[in-house]
């Protein structure tokens, strides 16, 4: 999975991307400049390991200064110059959580034997949150505790994520329509608008509807391109040195 993604859009933002991993993997730290981080969480998609992991990315984006923490899955494509226009219309001094809902109620869990209510933006979407929102959300995700609040509400992630941002800290949900996840049918995106979205996901056979009929670009064969993303790549950054192997037809 993390090919394709090391051969697009990695390129866009090298100094700002951190890979969150499971194990060592030398060859990965020298590809990313050192950027390739063993959580030591686990590799299993389980619960714990899965939040371990969330809060190990926590503990590494509050050691960093920067204005915004944004989580993209492996099997996100991410338009990284829409991404930045999009937070620019943001205030990252402010309060600000960013997500898709794959949800559309409030969610209903159990907290230390009490009912609690919250909305969660898809994880696999991609979420951004604000270095000001960030901050206040320490005492429930700094050093560890991110984990310690996951097993108590007994939810993954996302779930905690939403949890500590709209119930505990009452900060709304600020939905945007340009994250995609391989929830939704990804196939019904309309072509000409692709340029325009900042997130992508893919789980075969959810794929993008890219063509060059439809783009008016070149575009790689479905089984040199399963996941569309060097394709929609190419659409986006048509001088990434690759693209002059896609064809038109």
């Amino acid at each position: 999975r993390l090919k394709v993604i090391l051969n697009t859009w990695f390129n866009q933002a090298r100094e700002q991307t951190y890979i969150i991993t499971d194990d060592e993997d030398l060859e990965l730290n020298i590809t990313t400049n050192g950027h390739a981080i063993n959580s030591g969480c686990g590799k299993t998609h389980g619960l714990s390991e899965l939040s371990c992991k969330t809060g190990v990315e926590y503990d590494l984006y509050m050691k960093s200064g920067k204005k915004w923490w944004c989580h993209f899955d492996d099997d996100n494509y991410v338009n990284v110059g829409g991404l930045v226009d999009l937070l620019r219309e943001l205030d990252w001094s402010k309060d600000v959580y960013l997500g898709r809902r794959s949800i559309l109620t409030d969610f209903k869990g159990q907290f230390r034997g009490k009912t609690v209510y919250f909305v969660f933006a898809t994880m696999g979407a991609g979420v951004c949150i604000s270095n000001s929102l960030a901050e206040k959300m320490e005492p429930w995700a700094g050093n560890g505790k991110f984990l310690a609040t996951s097993r108590a509400l007994g939810h993954a992630d996302d779930c905690t994520l939403g949890f500590i941002i709209t119930n505990r800290l009452k900060v709304n949900l600020t939905v945007t329509n340009l994250f995609h996840s391989h929830m939704e049918q990804l196939a019904k995106l309309d072509p000409t608008t692709l340029q325009k979205q900042v997130v992508f996901g893919h789980r075969a056979p959810n794929i993008l509807n890219i063509s060059s009929n439809l783009t008016n670009t070149k575009v790689f064969d479905v089984n040199v391109d399963p996941t569309r993303f060097y394709s929609v790549h190419c659409l986006i950054r048509p001088e990434s040195f690759f693209c002059e192997f896609a064809k038109t037809k």
